[in-house]
C-alpha cells in the first residue's frame, strides 16, 4: 500500500446567513424589554449611535407615523401592496447610503435622513483637526499671557503711585493683612461686650431638620405566626426540654398554620442529640405530643394542626356545647375521606348519621376558618414571592371615528416601547472615504453597524404592525363579541396575506402583547385549530369558551356532563366527539360533573 500526497479541488454551494440578517432574525422574536436591553448594550458598545430623548423628538424625526399609526374599516384596511411598496421606498433610502459619492469633496450620505455632509470639506481630517485645535489654543494662550502681563504691570504702577501718598512706612507695607484685620477688628468691640451679644444659640437648619417635607412613616412592623405562638407560650410555664421541642415544631409550621413534620424522624433527631450532648434523659415521644396539645390551644383556633380534619375539630371543641349539630359534625370529622369524595353512602355506614342530619352539619362546618395562619401571612410581606408584573402591550387597537362618523379600527404600535434611534452627526462628520487609518476605520465600522441596526429595529417594527394589522382584520368578530367569536386562523393564513415566511410570522408573533377591547392578549392567543361544522370552520379557542359558558350556566346540583355538553353543541351546528368535549374541559381546569355535583 503506497501514500501519496496530493491537492484536489471540491465545488460545492452552501446557503449562509450574513450577521446582519442574524441580527434582523434576532430582533424580530425580542419582547418590548429584551428589545430595551439589546439596545443598551448596543449603545454602550456603539459610539456613532445615541437615543433620541423626549425634548429632541420633532415632526420629522418620525416621517413613517403614517405607517405606524393606520385606521381602517371593513373595506378599508391597509394594502398590503402600498405598505409593501413604501417599505420598500423607505429600503432604498438605506441602500443609497451603502455607496459612497465618488466625488473628491463629498462625504457620506445623510443617515437618518435630517442632515447631510456634502458641505464637509475633504481635507478635514484627524491631522488637520489636531493641528488647527493646537494651533488655536497656542494664539490664545500666547494673547492671554500678554494680556495678563500688560494688566499686572498696570496694577503694580497703580500701586507704586499709591503708595506715596499713604500714612504707613515700609515696615507696614510688608505687615500682614490678617493682623491689620484682627487689630482693627479687636479695636472696634467695646471692652464689656459680652459673648451672647456676639454668638447667638438659635438652632440652625442642620441642628433641626425640616419634618414638614418628610413623610409620615406608613410601614408597621407586624408579627408573624410563629412569634405570636412563642409569645403565648412564655405563659405556659413550659420547661427548657418542652420549650426546644417547641422551638421544632413552631418551625416547622406552614403558612396555613398546619404542622408538617414526621414525628418518629423528629423522635430519631431528639435521641441523637440527647446522645451528643449526654443528656440524663431522652425525650419520648408522649412529650412531643403533650407540646402539641399545648401549641393547638393558642390563638388563632386551629393552629398546630396536622391536617385540615384535625383543624376543624379543634375549632369544633371551642364552640358552646349547646350548638345544633356540634356531635354530627364531629361525626363527619371522623370520616373525613368520603366526606371529601362526595360519598354520602359511605359516609353514613361510617357514623351512623342520617342524611338529613349531613346538611346542616357541613353548614356548621362551613362557618370555621380552614386555615387560620392565613391572616398572619396577609399582614406579612412574603419576599420569596414573585412580584407582580405589568405586561406592556407591544400593539394598540380601538375604535376612532371616521370622516363619514362611522367606527373604524385603529392599529399602531405603542410609542412607548418603540426604541428612538439615530446617528451621532459629530462623529459621523469625522469619517472620511478615503482614509484607512484605524481611527477612520473603527469609525466607518461602528457607522455602518449603527445604519443597519436602525434598519434592523424599523424592519422589525414595520413587519410586526402588519402582521397585527392582518390579525385584527381576521379577527373583528372577536373584538366585538369575545371569545366565542373567534376565528380560525393559521401562522399560514397571516404569512401569505403580509407576503412573510411562516417562521418569520412566528417570531414576530413570539413575546408579543396586544391591547383590544377585549382585555389584554398575546398575539399568539389568536392562533388556533379549527372544528368543522355546519356553518363552515370553527375555532377551538370558541369551542372552550362556549363549553366554559355552559358549565358556568349548569344547575350546581345536576352539573352537565360530556355528552350534555356534546348536545349541547351540536344544537349550536358544532358537531364533536365527547372525547373532545373532556379535552377541551380539561385544558380550562374543570373538573368533571361528578366533582362539580354540589349534593348539599
Amino acid at each position: 500500500m503506497s501514500m501519496s500526497f496530493g491537492l484536489g479541488t471540491n465545488l460545492s454551494t452552501s446557503q449562509k446567513l450574513t450577521p446582519q440578517m442574524q441580527q434582523a432574525i434576532k430582533l424580530l422574536q425580542l419582547s418590548s424589554l429584551e428589545l430595551e436591553q439589546e439596545v443598551q448594550m448596543k449603545l454602550d458598545s456603539n459610539p456613532l449611535l445615541e437615543r433620541v430623548e423626549e425634548d429632541d423628538i420633532e415632526a420629522d424625526d418620525f416621517a413613517s407615523d403614517d405607517l405606524l399609526d393606520d385606521s381602517f374599516a371593513d373595506d378599508n384596511f391597509i394594502n398590503d401592496n402600498f405598505a409593501k411598496e413604501a417599505f420598500d421606498e423607505h429600503d432604498n433610502d438605506y441602500n443609497d447610503y451603502d455607496t459612497y459619492s465618488d466625488a473628491k469633496d463629498s462625504d457620506l450620505s445623510d443617515l437618518d435622513g435630517s442632515h447631510s455632509y456634502d458641505d464637509v470639506d475633504s481635507s478635514d481630517s484627524f491631522d488637520s483637526l489636531t493641528d488647527n485645535a493646537l494651533f488655536s489654543d497656542y494664539e490664545n494662550s500666547n494673547s492671554a499671557s500678554s494680556s495678563h502681563d500688560n494688566t499686572q504691570s498696570a496694577n503694580a504702577n497703580a500701586n507704586d503711585s499709591s503708595s506715596s501718598d499713604n500714612d504707613f512706612g515700609s515696615e507696614d507695607k510688608v505687615a500682614d493683612s490678617a493682623d491689620r484685620m484682627t487689630d482693627n477688628a479687636l479695636g472696634e468691640l467695646e471692652v464689656d461686650t459680652d459673648w451672647d451679644d456676639v454668638y447667638t444659640h438659635a438652632a440652625t437648619s442642620l441642628a433641626s431638620p425640616n419634618l414638614e417635607d418628610m413623610d409620615d412613616y406608613q410601614g408597621a412592623t407586624a408579627a408573624n405566626l410563629q412569634d405570636h405562638i412563642r409569645w403565648q407560650l412564655n405563659f405556659k410555664h413550659l420547661s427548657e426540654i418542652d420549650i426546644l421541642i417547641a422551638d421544632y415544631l413552631i418551625d416547622s409550621m406552614d403558612d396555613y398554620g398546619f404542622i408538617q413534620i414526621d414525628f418518629d424522624a423528629l423522635v430519631q433527631s431528639f435521641d441523637t442529640m440527647a446522645s451528643f450532648y449526654q443528656w440524663d434523659d431522652k425525650i419520648e415521644e408522649d412529650q412531643i405530643h403533650m407540646v402539641l396539645h399545648v401549641i393547638q390551644s393558642c390563638e388563632p383556633l386551629g393552629v398546630g394542626a396536622r391536617n385540615l380534619a384535625e383543624c376543624l375539630q379543634i375549632q369544633l371543641k371551642k364552640l358552646p356545647a349547646t350548638t345544633p349539630y356540634l356531635h354530627q359534625a364531629k361525626q363527619l370529622l371522623t370520616a373525613h375521606e368520603y366526606l371529601v369524595s362526595n360519598n354520602i353512602k359511605a359516609l353514613t355506614q361510617k357514623t351512623g348519621l342520617k342524611k338529613s342530619d349531613i346538611a346542616p352539619s357541613i353548614e356548621l362546618l362551613r362557618t370555621l376558618n380552614p386555615s387560620p395562619g392565613m391572616g398572619f401571612t396577609d399582614a406579612q410581606p412574603d419576599y420569596g414571592l414573585t412580584p407582580e408584573s405589568y405586561d406592556i402591550p407591544d400593539v394598540l387597537v380601538n375604535t376612532v371615528q371616521s370622516d363619514d362618523g362611522e367606527p373604524v379600527w385603529q392599529v399602531k404600535l405603542n410609542p412607548s416601547t418603540l426604541p428612538k434611534l439615530r446617528i451621532n452627526q459629530e462623529y459621523a462628520n469625522l469619517v472620511k472615504r478615503s482614509d484607512d487609518s484605524p481611527d477612520n476605520v473603527y469609525l466607518r465600522d461602528n457607522l455602518t453597524d449603527a445604519r443597519l441596526f436602525i434598519r434592523s429595529i424599523e424592519e422589525r417594527n414595520q413587519n410586526l404592525l402588519k402582521v397585527a394589522t392582518c390579525i385584527v382584520k381576521r379577527q373583528q368578530e372577536f373584538l366585538l363579541q369575545g371569545p366565542t367569536a373567534m376565528k380560525p386562523m393559521i401562522l399560514k393564513d397571516v404569512a401569505e396575506e403580509v407576503d412573510l415566511h411562516e417562521s418569520t410570522v412566528s417570531r414576530l408573533t413570539t413575546s408579543k402583547s396586544i391591547l383590544t377591547p377585549q382585555g389584554l392578549f398575546s398575539l399568539k392567543h389568536f392562533f388556533s385549530s379549527h372544528v368543522s361544522s355546519k356553518d363552515g370552520d370553527v375555532s377551538s379557542t370558541a369551542i372552550c369558551a362556549m363549553i366554559e359558558a355552559l358549565i358556568a350556566q349548569e344547575d350546581p346540583k345536576k352539573p352537565l356532563s360530556d355528552s350534555a355538553v356534546k348536545k349541547a353543541l351540536e344544537t349550536e351546528g358544532i358537531e364533536i366527539a365527547r372525547r373532545t368535549v373532556a379535552k377541551y374541559r380539561e385544558a380550562l381546569n374543570i373538573g368533571s360533573s361528578t366533582q362539580r355535583k354540589l349534593k348539599f
